[in-house]
């Protein structure tokens, strides 16, 4: 046994060299397809999804099967260190620096010497000397060089779901900044092609960025940066990306300005344009859709693009190109809210409660989900249930600062205006102003 299987023999689950130097894993690896990844673990070494989910650490079988089936991805780069370490994949092969099993030595990593070069993975540290070489000579740049960039944005936007937007913004912006400086001296298609799909991605998350770090009040600078995603998508000829980037802005349309009917407008051209494309990002539309309807007190309308919402779910594949946007807890997210909007807090709670009982994740949806639960009690005059669902939410909201969240958890303590006097609800008055306090500084500005 070498040096480097006998480091790697003692972590949970290593799978074997052979294994490790096939074709097929060293393509699932450079191209961090974490389904194909897992597929051939499952398969090649007869080890069980409970097997894979302990050796990782932090995630149940129930998750393996998910990313097996194509139901769910991986993107944060903890959980991508955690899959290396438990499978005993050296960081090369998945773009992460060497993991601290590998030694020092230059790592073999059973891979056979006459790879394909096509294959080899982007990593960080090579990544960073190309993006920098190719600004300083944009003429030389290459996919690996954009590769390497439009990962970076990829982990950015995993980090979007649990950490505050400003701390995010400044270096999205720097990739865009580096996308439309390599614009300018881009000439063949296959670089142009990939240029365009990054320029999509970063575009469409500092919209959201720019939104949520302003408490949802930026509506202009976020558009400008959704409508660079639409046209970028356009070019890319990519439906989904253009229907992303549309959905997004059906969010300003809805949460920020409320305005139900031109949100419901963007909400159905998104459904629209990604028809026979993504069933997944079909299905996000119709339930935007339903609350865009709910908001304007159409009750059968809502009820009918629910219903359309789950029928997509139900005919969305493991290959759905938005399928890494999925998740079980959006159906009862949002219709909980189509009902609180059409004044049926009973229904909206049994939505919400379920949603937030099998939520666990401490994300910005989760606390959207725990203030709305809060409004459902509230307007039940249910106050001790309200109250403990308000305080969960603030917990989350104080950790990122999700502008949904942050803007829900106000309005539940506007409605507890009536039962001001009660000591509890005091209690929960000098945690939002806590919450504002950490959220905005003294000049208003995001802090």
């Amino acid at each position: 046994m070498d040096e480097c299987r006998a480091q790697r023999a003692g972590y949970p689950l290593t799978i074997p060299d052979a294994l490790l130097g096939s074709e097929a894993m060293q393509r699932a690896c450079a191209t961090r397809n974490f389904r194909e990844i897992f597929r051939l673990v499952n398969r090649r070494t007869g080890s069980s999804h409970a097997d894979m989910a302990a050796a990782i650490g932090k995630m149940t079988s129930s998750r393996v099967s998910d990313i097996i089936r194509g139901v769910r991805g991986i993107r944060g780069q903890e959980v991508i260190e955690r899959v290396a370490d438990g499978f005993g994949i050296p960081g090369e092969m998945l773009g992460l620096p060497r993991r601290s099993w590998e030694g020092s030595s230059p790592g073999n990593t059973g891979a056979p010497d006459n790879s394909d070069p096509s294959l080899k993975p982007v990593v960080d540290s090579d990544s960073g000397a190309r993006t920098q070489y190719a600004m300083d000579n944009p003429r030389s740049l290459d996919l690996l060089a954009v590769a390497g960039l439009r990962q970076r944005v990829q982990n950015l936007d995993a980090r979007y779901v649990s950490e505050p937007s400003t701390a995010l913004i400044a270096e999205t912006g720097q990739h865009l900044g580096q996308l439309a400086h390599w614009q300018t001296y881009t000439t063949t298609y296959l670089i142009r092609r990939d240029l365009y799909a990054a320029q999509a991605e970063a575009s469409t998350l500092m919209g959201q960025l720019v939104w949520d770090a302003s408490g949802r009040t930026d509506h202009a600078t976020a558009r400008v940066h959704f409508a660079q995603a639409e046209v970028a998508a356009r070019e890319l000829r990519d439906p989904v990306a253009e229907g992303l980037a549309l959905l997004r802005t059906a969010f300003v349309a809805l949460y920020g300005d409320k305005n139900p009917r031109a949100g419901l407008v963007l909400a159905q051209r998104t459904a629209a344009t990604v028809q026979g494309s993504s069933h997944v990002l079909g299905g996000l539309a119709m339930l935007h859709a339903a609350e865009g309807y709910a908001m304007l007190q159409q009750r059968k309308d809502c009820e009918r693009e629910l219903t359309n919402a789950e029928r997509h779910f139900d005919q969305a594949s493991e290959v759905d190109a938005a399928a890494y946007l999925f998740s079980l807890s959006q159906f009862g997210r949002l219709a909980g809210s189509c009902f609180l909007f059409l004044n049926n807090a009973s229904r909206a709670e049994k939505y919400l409660a379920d949603t937030a009982n099998s939520l666990r994740d401490g994300s910005k949806s989760h606390a959207v989900v725990l203030s709305n639960l809060a409004l459902a009690y509230i307007r039940q005059r249910k106050l001790d249930e309200a109250i403990a669902a308000l305080y969960a939410a603030i917990d989350i909201v104080e950790r990122h600062r999700g502008g949904g969240g942050l803007n829900l958890a106000f309005q539940a303590g506007r409605e507890l205006k009536p039962w001001r006097d009660v000591p509890a609800v005091h209690d929960v008055y000098d945690r939002l102003m806590n919450l504002m306090a950490v959220v905005w500084d003294g000049k208003g500005s995001v802090a």
